[in-house]
């Protein structure tokens, strides 16, 4: 397995393993430590980690690359 993204927030793990999915592809999210306050908005210290096989990870780094620069620029609309 080789990990495409992580995030501290489980919520935007969600969304990019949604992401993945969409795109035909079988990524798994890993959480060690999970802080459960609200199971949707939880936070793992460690980050939660989105990771695929081998074979996919080429594909799942640019889809994961094209959610970080929309994520980016709509962040520059809100400054």
């Amino acid at each position: 397995m080789v990990e495409v993204f992580v995030s501290v927030f489980q919520d935007e793990a969600i969304v990019v393993k949604s992401l993945l999915q969409s795109a035909g592809l079988d990524p798994e999210m890993i959480v060690d430590g999970m802080l459960d306050i609200n199971p949707l908005f939880s936070v793992d210290i460690k980050g939660v980690r989105v990771c695929v096989a081998e074979d996919e990870a080429e594909d799942a780094l640019a889809i994961v690359a094209d959610y970080n620069s929309r994520k980016g620029s709509l962040e520059d609309e809100e400054d």
